[in-house]
């Protein structure tokens, strides 16, 4: 089982991206073993990442990975019994510091968009990828 902790920068959801977000996060269930923590600000995130973890920075910079890829290195990592730990920026992202010691800088889209949809688009993400490697039907 895939093992993850997603850490946000700022703020869950609001509004109808929580009811989202809450339903990805219990489809996930079936395949992860998932924590997600919040911190105020980068400075936090530190004491929020659990030791000896993959780390994964969600950036726009990063490579552009199609559902099929994603789900690929992801299951390269449950095999290993990797523990992820991904990294949701807030508005201004994150420090170039902290994206240089990834193992993965990951692009969700080039476009800017809100936190909130960020969220909800990396979960909706996960759980395509999530599905393809356990062969349950949901990606086309």
């Amino acid at each position: 089982m895939l093992k993850l902790t997603l850490i946000t920068v700022g703020t869950l959801p609001k509004g109808p991206f929580s009811a989202l977000a809450d339903d990805f996060r219990l489809r996930l269930k079936k395949f992860t073993m998932m924590t997600q923590k919040v911190v105020t600000d980068e400075k936090k995130i530190d004491d929020a990442i659990p030791k000896n973890n993959i780390l994964i920075v969600l950036d726009a910079i990063g490579p552009k990975l199609s559902s099929e890829d994603l789900a690929a290195t992801i299951k390269t990592y449950e095999d290993r019994g990797d523990h992820l730990t991904v990294i949701l920026g807030g508005p201004h992202g994150l420090s170039e510091s902290l994206k240089d010691r990834a193992h993965l800088r990951l692009s969700l889209s080039p476009m800017t968009t809100t936190h909130d949809m960020a969220h909800l688009f990396f979960l909706e993400q996960l759980y395509r990828a999530c599905t393809i490697n356990h062969g349950v039907k949901y990606h086309y």
